[in-house]
């Protein structure tokens, strides 16, 4: 489903944001990825739909290649569903318009059709009430599952997710966490930037931790929670988790 090969991209000709990236995502496939501040991550969630060009390697995405200039991105991207942290909401219209919009404009679907979906994925983010509200009559967890609801209308095959919860409360995060572990379940292909453990644990098929723009490590969460082989992965996770690494003790986490 997505392809990154040996994938480049600097700051300038010594300083590497991302530095010879090698990863498969499988269609159906949760990969969640986490590092330090300055890692690379976000820079490389906005590559694959070229929201962030690369200088070198290649990116396939559905079996494109997004450099090819024979691709239309345009249609590509509407494959792509993207919840950022800051959620671009338009605040002169209502939680429903805002979803309308984009099958509209793009997808050319009748208002009626456009509203149809609208509303059912409103009810799907336990929002039906407050379709008429504006965004700034929501709280931020609302917004953001507003947001969620919006990148589902196109009807995407991949969401990319960076940071969302990253703003709220412990209270509005979890609204929006039970949203997007519905959606893992659902079998969408999901590529998520984050560092809420309990959804990297439980929900995530695999985990990437990345450092100074390379993978370091990439496993199953138990393996790179519990039983990291790196030395960087391991310093990580002690500071994140506040237990010692390579103990076994999953409990530790899972209840996270």
């Amino acid at each position: 489903m997505i392809k990154f090969i040996n994938v480049n991209k600097k700051f300038n000709k010594d300083s590497y944001v991302l530095k010879d990236i090698n990863l498969e995502i499988e269609a159906g496939e949760v990969v969640v990825i986490c590092g330090p501040s300055g890692a690379g991550k976000s820079t490389l969630v906005k590559t694959i739909n070229k929201l962030e060009p690369i200088d070198d390697g290649e990116i396939i995405v559905d079996g494109f290649s997004i450099q090819d200039p024979k691709t239309n991105l345009t249609s590509l991207r509407a494959e792509i569903g993207v919840v950022f942290q800051h959620l671009n909401l338009y605040p002169h219209k209502s939680a429903i318009q805002n979803i309308m919009l984009a099958p509209m404009k793009v997808k050319k679907l009748s208002k009626k059709d456009a509203k149809d979906r609208a509303c059912k994925l409103m009810e799907r983010v336990g929002l039906m009430k407050k379709c008429d509200n504006f965004p700034n009559q929501l709280s931020g967890g609302e917004q953001q599952r507003v947001a969620i609801a919006r990148s589902l209308a196109m009807e995407p095959k991949i969401m990319l997710f960076d940071e969302p919860t990253s703003a709220l409360d412990p209270e509005l995060t979890s609204e929006v966490l039970d949203v997007m572990v519905s959606l893992a379940q659902s079998g969408m292909t999901m590529v998520v930037v984050t560092h809420e453990i309990g959804f990297e644990y439980n929900v995530a098929d695999r985990v990437v931790f990345m450092d100074k723009g390379e993978i370091v490590e990439v496993g199953r969460p138990p393996d790179i929670f519990v039983n990291p082989q790196h030395s960087r992965t391991k310093e990580f996770m002690s500071k994140i988790l506040h237990i010692p690494v390579n103990n076994g003790n999953i409990d530790s986490v899972n209840g996270m």
